[in-house]
């Protein structure tokens, strides 16, 4: 399954990746971060230069690492879950659904309103994963009951995905959305970024992205970044690039910034650092050893 001379089939991608990182924005205003922590990034970070052409396949197909069940299994469950969990959002909550942000095909919402509209209220904003070529909004809403039960309105990101879509213009689709959700509804109340997977590192080009381009100025209050892939490089030499079909060039212009990875690594001692330092508080409080 190496690259090289024995590049594997395109297949379903994996979801799943790498961490996740935030900032505070030029204009002063705190982004509060959420980590999902997963394989590491860059040369610095994960030594992925040095891997052998299988083993770096192998870090990036978390299907892979399931302990219970094969690689299309869990990805066919993973699908099944989260397209019930939709529907099951779908059939409780108030919804626009298929709202198009702009011309193309892909670019459409799902909004999930919260119970009482009428006011102001916060938005979570979810971009799914998938690698940048399959998933959906279809299979977006999973996580949305508890949230519109609190007053948090949802909105689940479309974008055209590869081989139509290419990364460049993924950035450009995500940042559009936000910029049609803060023209379109007046009563948003502080948006709050979520994505998972190819949509961690979508949301995180979000947060760098310099809104005077657009005429509008989200008010972005927090981020939650799950598994996210950031360091696009490596994957040049994986199969996850057979459909995505980037460049050097694409990689450098749809990545992070170095300064930004560093920042990630940084945030991620330190929560390690607070986790055991609560955890050994917590045995103490308890009379665990």
């Amino acid at each position: 399954m190496g690259v090289g001379r024995h590049r594997p089939r395109a297949r379903t991608p994996s979801p799943g990746g790498q961490g996740a990182r935030g900032r505070r924005d030029g204009r002063g205003t705190g982004i509060g971060i959420g980590i999902g922590i997963g394989i590491g990034t860059g040369r610095s970070m994960g030594g992925w230069r040095d891997m052998p052409a299988e083993a770096l396949e192998e870090q990036y197909s978390p299907s892979r690492w399931s302990p219970r069940l094969g690689r299309d299994t869990i990805i066919q469950a993973h699908l099944a879950v989260t397209a019930a969990g939709t529907q099951r959002a779908r059939a409780g909550t108030r919804t626009s659904l298929h709202v198009p942000y702009g011309d193309g095909e892909g670019e459409k919402l799902d909004i999930y309103f919260p119970a009482d509209p009428s006011g102001t209220f916060p938005v979570l904003v979810y971009i799914h994963g998938g690698y940048w070529q399959c998933l959906s909004k279809d299979e977006s809403g999973f996580a949305v009951p508890p949230l519109v039960s609190q007053g948090v309105a949802v909105v689940a990101v479309g974008y055209d995905t590869a081989p139509k879509g290419h990364m460049d213009a993924m950035v450009l689709q995500v940042r559009r959305s936000l910029a049609f959700l803060v023209e379109r509804y007046s009563g948003i109340r502080g948006i709050y970024l979520c994505g998972h997977s190819a949509g961690a590192h979508l949301a995180a080009m979000v947060l760098s992205t310099d809104w005077t381009e657009y005429g509008v100025a989200p008010d972005i209050k927090g981020a939650v970044l799950v598994s996210g892939v950031y360091d696009l490089e490596p994957i040049l030499h994986t199969y996850v690039n057979d459909v995505l079909n980037m460049s050097r060039p694409c990689v450098q212009l749809a990545g992070p910034s170095p300064c930004w990875i560093l920042l990630v690594w940084i945030t991620l001692t330190s929560l390690r650092s607070w986790r055991r330092t609560a955890m050994s508080s917590l045995r103490r409080t308890s009379g665990l050893r």
